[in-house]
C-alpha cells in the first residue's frame, strides 16, 4: 500500500466517523427537544398549580377574616343577651316582686 493510499484510507475513516458523529449528535438533538418540549408542559403544568395556590390563598384569606367578622359580632351578641337578661330578670322582679 503506497503512503497516497494510506492517507486516503485515513481520510475516509475519519469521513465515516463523523458521520456517524453527526448522527449521534442529530440523535441528542432531538431527544434535547423533546426534553425541552416537556419541561415547557411541566413549567406550564406548574404555572396552573402555582394559580390555583393564589387563588387558593385568598379565598382562605376571605374565609378567616370572614370568621374573624363572625367571632367578634357573636361576643357583641354574648354580651348583648347577657344584658337583655339581667333586665328581664329585673322587670320580672319588680313585676312578680320575686328575686331570681
Amino acid at each position: 500500500m503506497s503512503p497516497t493510499d494510506l492517507t486516503v484510507e485515513i481520510l475516509r475513516e475519519i469521513r465515516d466517523e463523523i458521520r456517524t458523529t453527526n448522527q449521534r449528535l442529530d440523535m441528542t438533538n432531538q431527544r434535547l427537544d423533546m426534553t425541552n418540549q416537556r419541561l415547557d408542559q411541566s413549567n406550564q403544568r406548574l404555572d396552573n398549580v402555582e394559580h390555583a395556590l393564589l387563588d387558593l390563598a385568598e379565598q382562605q384569606r376571605f374565609v378567616v377574616r370572614y370568621m374573624k367578622a363572625l367571632s367578634e359580632r357573636d361576643s357583641r351578641l354574648d354580651a348583648d343577651f347577657l344584658d337583655l337578661r339581667a333586665r328581664v330578670d329585673a322587670l320580672e322582679s319588680k313585676v312578680f316582686g320575686r328575686e331570681t
